[in-house]
């Protein structure tokens, strides 16, 4: 009887063991299977920095205005160490613009504006109809008739579909979503990106 009920409370321990790890590798994020690519916008800092940052963004979305202060200090406290990339992940589900402002952005990048473009879309986010994005357009000191046949077009679809693919092959759920040197972080978390910078640095 007391073997039995040793036999029973190994069962039990290793069958809690076995439906915690399950639940752990369900929500844990995992680095991903193959390598990030940069996607077709300018890079942002030392593109023969050490360390790369690849950062899947909403412009819509509020977990991604509230992070680019995040951003900008790691810029800022790396500069020279440092290169980011910005790849589009418009959450159209829950962010009706979002689509359009990407689109946007885009425009902004073929008149070489595209990082004073992002700025202003994050700084007035939610705010992104058309009319609005073409203030921005003129704010920034674009060609506004270039830039508004360019967001009518419908030429950036492909390259943006694109980083939605890619996004989704990598396992990316949400934004935003950061991978530095090919580690994944969720959500602009200052530490968890700090620790894998020093890290890297220190190789």
């Amino acid at each position: 009887m007391k073997n039995t009920n040793k036999f029973l409370l190994i069962i039990g321990v290793l069958v809690i063991v076995l439906v915690g790890y399950l639940i752990y590798t369900s929500f844990a994020p995992t680095l991903p299977s193959q390598e990030v690519g940069f996607g077709i916008n300018p890079p942002f800092g030392n593109v023969s920095s050490k360390i790369v940052i690849v950062e899947f963004s909403d412009f819509q979305c509020p977990a991604c205005k509230a992070g680019e202060p995040v951003v900008d200090r790691i810029m800022k406290e790396y500069n020279g160490s440092i290169v980011l990339y910005y790849r589009n992940l418009p959450l159209t589900q829950i962010h009706q613009y979002s689509y359009q402002a990407a689109e946007a952005a885009e425009a902004a990048k073929e008149q070489g504006k595209f990082w004073e473009y992002h700025k202003i879309l994050f700084n007035n986010s939610p705010l992104l109809d058309k009319d609005s994005l073409i203030k921005y357009a003129q704010e920034t000191g674009l060609n506004i008739t270039q830039f508004t046949i360019s967001l009518n077009s419908g030429k950036f679809d492909s390259s943006i579909d694109q980083d939605i693919s890619d996004a989704k092959n990598l396992g990316v759920q949400g934004t935003p979503t950061f991978f530095i040197n090919d580690q994944i972080v969720l959500g602009a978390d200052y530490n968890k990106m700090k620790q894998i910078i020093d890290s890297e640095l220190a190789k």
